[in-house]
C-alpha cells in the first residue's frame, strides 16, 4: 500500500506552525533576561529573551509601546506578557508583547523608580533650583480638580484663615488619560496670570494609579521650567508623587498646603510688629547718625565763619605780639648786660686806674 505524500511549500507549513503555536501559547507570562534591546524609529520595540539554555527574540510594537512607562536597558530580568508566534517572512518564532514589567515589582512602581532615578540624576530634584515662597502671598492659583474634596478643604482653610487673599482656580483633570496634559497646561496658564506668587497643584488620596499623572514625567518638566513657586500636595501623608519631588515645597496634604500659604491674623499681626520694632530701630540709628553728621557739619561751618576766622587770627597776632614783645625785651636785657661788662673791662685798664694800682 502507497502512502499518500502530502508536500506542503515553505510558507503553508509556516503559516500551519504559525496557527499552532499562536492558539497553544496564547496570552501567557514569560520571563528571562532581556538584550540586544533596539528601539526601532518605526516606534517598535525588538530585543531578545533568554536564560542559561535558550533564547527567543521579542517584539512589543508601536501600539503596546506606548503604554510602556519605562526605558528596557540590556541586562534587565523581565516578565513579558504576549503571545507566541512566527515572523513568516523568516520562518523565526518571536514573542509578540503586549506588556511587560521587572521580576518581582509592580510595573507602575518600577515606572516611578526609574522616572525618578532619571530626573534625579537629570538634576530636577536639586535645591538649588528650587524657588522661594512669598512669607505673605496675595494672590495664590489653584489647580486640581472642581469636583473632589481637595478644592473644597483649600478654600475653606483660605477663607478661615485668610479670607483677604486673592484666589485663582483653574479645574483641572487629575486622573485617567490626558490628565497630565491638563495638568501640564493648566500650570502655564496660572503661571501667565499677573500678580499670582504661588500656585498650589492638589488632589485627594487615592491609588498608585489614580495618582499617576503627577509621575508623568511631562508634568514634572512643566513644574520644574514654571516660574512662579509651586507647592505639590497629592493624595495623603504616605503618598508621593515625581510633582512632589520636583515642585518648590510638598505639602502632605491640600489642607496642609492651604495652612502654610495662610498665615493667621496673629502671626500676620506679629509679623507687622516686628517689622514696626525693626523699622523704628533702623529711623533711630539713622537720626542719631544724621545728628552726629549735622553737629560735625555746623563746628566745621563755625571754624569757617568770617567773625570767627577773625578772632581767631586776632588771637594768633596778639599772641605774635606778645612773643616779639618779650623777645625783645629779652635781647635789650642781654645787650645791656653785655654793655655793661664790657664798660667794667674797659674801666678796668684804663691808664689811671693802671697807675693808682702803682
Amino acid at each position: 500500500m502507497t502512502m499518500e505524500r502530502t508536500l506542503y511549500s515553505v510558507s503553508d507549513l509556516i503559516s500551519k506552525v504559525r496557527a499552532m503555536l499562536e492558539l497553544s501559547f496564547k496570552d501567557i507570562w514569560l520571563e528571562g533576561e532581556v538584550s540586544n534591546v533596539h528601539y526601532h524609529s518605526s516606534g517598535h520595540l525588538y530585543f531578545t529573551l533568554k536564560d542559561n539554555l535558550s533564547e527567543l527574540k521579542g517584539v512589543m510594537f508601536k501600539s503596546s509601546n506606548s503604554y510602556l512607562r519605562f526605558q528596557i536597558e540590556n541586562g534587565m530580568r523581565l516578565a513579558c506578557f504576549g503571545s507566541l508566534s512566527v515572523y513568516e517572512q523568516r520562518g523565526q518564532v518571536q514573542f509578540v508583547t503586549k506588556k511587560i514589567e521587572i521580576s518581582g515589582v509592580g510595573t507602575l512602581h518600577q515606572a516611578f523608580e526609574a522616572l525618578k532615578n532619571k530626573l534625579e540624576k537629570d538634576g530636577l530634584f536639586d535645591h538649588k533650583h528650587k524657588l522661594e515662597l512669598k512669607r505673605i502671598p496675595r494672590k495664590v492659583g489653584i489647580l486640581t480638580s472642581g469636583e473632589g474634596a481637595a478644592i473644597e478643604d483649600v478654600l475653606h482653610v483660605i477663607s478661615r484663615r485668610s479670607p483677604f487673599l486673592e484666589i485663582v482656580f483653574r479645574p483641572s483633570k487629575v486622573q485617567g488619560e490626558g490628565a497630565a496634559d491638563d495638568l501640564s497646561n493648566g500650570l502655564i496658564e496660572l503661571s501667565s496670570f499677573r500678580g499670582i506668587d504661588t500656585i498650589i497643584i492638589c488632589r485627594g488620596g487615592g491609588s498608585i494609579e489614580d495618582l499617576w499623572a503627577f509621575n508623568e514625567e511631562k508634568l514634572a518638566q512643566t513644574i520644574f521650567n514654571c516660574k512662579v513657586p509651586i507647592i505639590s500636595a497629592v493624595g495623603h501623608e504616605t503618598d508621593y508623587t515625581i510633582s512632589d519631588f520636583v515642585a518648590d515645597l510638598r505639602a502632605a496634604t491640600p489642607t496642609e498646603a492651604a495652612e502654610i500659604i495662610c498665615l493667621s491674623l496673629e502671626q500676620i499681626f506679629s509679623s507687622f510688629e516686628n517689622y514696626e520694632t525693626a523699622f523704628i530701630n533702623k529711623v533711630e540709628s539713622l537720626s542719631l547718625l544724621n545728628k552726629n553728621k549735622i553737629e560735625n557739619l555746623f563746628n566745621r561751618l563755625m571754624r569757617l565763619e568770617p567773625s570767627n576766622r577773625i578772632k581767631t587770627k586776632k588771637i594768633v597776632l596778639e599772641n605774635f605780639n606778645n612773643f616779639l614783645n618779650n623777645y625783645i625785651e629779652k635781647a635789650i636785657d642781654r645787650k645791656k648786660i653785655k654793655f655793661e661788662s664790657m664798660s667794667n673791662q674797659l674801666i678796668s685798664i684804663s691808664p689811671d686806674n693802671v697807675l693808682s694800682r702803682g
